[in-house]
């Protein structure tokens, strides 16, 4: 009864964090590759394709999340949706900065003109000009970050050693109501510490 009630506590939490820990993967999978979807829309563009058979060709080339979303992309062209429309779909699932200048570049240039290889072209290095200068800040905080999350796993190191210093503890303390509820309070404040270091530790 007493796992069962910190188990309803935490819970809900636990299922909360991991579908956002799903999603800012997802959103940092879209991040990273919106250098190379901008390098392969500009490779297409160069070649001589239009921006719908841009995006339909570099679909083709980039894996990954912003693949998965260029797929996307180009189905809903080959459906005949405007490309403009489709553009602003694509960048409100991206809801990133690095997509928004991608796609205000394209739809820039496609009003007024001029070099929109060299424009995306500009774009991607810039792109990986920033992942290189979070690749090193993440390389700079490693230790911090990795010093927080050990501070984190602790208490639980602890109840395991107390544990096997004294068979039946956490069974005792758990028939407790009051125990029990510690206990509870306690899972969640944990679960709250890991997610702020989680946070804290984001370089964006």
């Amino acid at each position: 009864a007493g796992l069962g009630l910190v188990a309803a506590v935490a819970g809900p939490a636990v299922v909360v964090a991991a579908l956002k820990a799903r999603r800012r993967r997802y959103g940092a999978g879209l991040r990273d590759g919106a250098a190379g979807a901008a390098r392969a829309l500009a490779d297409a563009v160069g070649a001589g394709h239009s921006i719908r058979g841009a995006i339909s060709a570099a679909a083709e080339t980039v894996r990954g999340p912003a693949g998965h979303e260029l797929v996307a992309a180009a189905g809903e062209l080959a459906l005949g949706d405007p490309t403009v429309d489709v553009l602003e779909r694509l960048r409100r699932r991206a809801s990133d900065p690095a997509w928004d200048a991608i796609v205000a570049g394209i739809l820039l240039q496609r009003d007024a003109g001029g070099d929109l290889a060299g424009l995306l072209r500009d774009q991607a290095a810039a792109l990986e000009a920033a992942d290189r200068i979070e690749r090193e800040a993440r390389t700079a905080t490693a230790q911090a970050r990795f010093t927080a999350r050990l501070v984190l796993i602790l208490p639980v190191g602890a109840a395991a050693l107390a544990e096997l210093a004294s068979p039946g503890l956490i069974a005792g303390l758990l028939t407790h109501p009051i125990s029990v509820w510690l206990v509870a309070m306690a899972a969640v404040l944990q679960l709250a510490a890991t997610l702020a270091v989680a946070r804290l530790g984001r370089t964006r």
